[in-house]
């Protein structure tokens, strides 16, 4: 059994990383639409489509998330569906020997900060899987009291902290492979 703050840590969290994500896919959107059609796994006529798809239901997967519908399942069984995607389209890509495209994360910040593909992407990616689908878990019943929330907040803090910096990481050493890459 889980205790409920690591299950509302969680879910907090989900949602406002799908809520960003989203924000950045929506903001960008023409960008957002290039770098789908670089990954080259879609039909040329579905690259349109999924570029105003996927940050939708991004948006829904983040308010449902934050509304805490992730406890009829549905939620943290769509975001770990969704988040496996974006890993398999980043190994496949790897694969190809094709590591020199922006990922598309959204969580660079701006337009002109790409984050190259790297394993460490398809290791966050399959990371925060396993975190939506241990939500799955039945929860202890107890009420969060004060202290919970503090707690959370702590929590959260610390965790968009670590997520900022793990990101920058996976994203300088992607950079650095592409250029070493390119320039030998």
């Amino acid at each position: 059994m889980l205790d409920p703050l690591i299950t509302k840590a969680i879910s907090v969290g989900m949602g406002v990383m799908f809520l960003v994500a989203a924000y950045h896919k929506l903001a960008e959107g023409p960008s957002f639409r290039v770098t789908l059609l670089e990954y080259q796994l879609l039909p040329e006529v579905l690259v349109s489509p999924m570029s105003r798809l996927l940050p939708l239901l991004e948006l829904l997967l983040g308010a449902s998330w934050l509304l805490a519908f992730y406890q009829q399942s549905i939620t943290a069984i769509g975001s770990a569906i969704l988040l496996g995607m974006y890993a398999f389209a980043i190994g496949i890509n790897l694969m190809r020997g094709r590591h020199y495209i922006d990922c598309g994360c959204g969580f660079g910040g701006k337009s002109d900060s790409e984050q190259f593909l790297s394993g460490g992407l398809v290791m966050r990616n399959l990371i925060l899987v396993a975190l939506a689908l241990l939500t799955l878990l039945p929860a202890i019943d107890r009420t969060l009291g004060f202290g919970d929330y503090a707690t959370l907040a702590a929590t959260l803090f610390a965790t968009t902290l670590l997520f900022g910096a793990s990101n920058q990481l996976i994203s300088n050493r992607a950079s650095i492979n592409t250029w070493r890459k390119n320039s030998g």
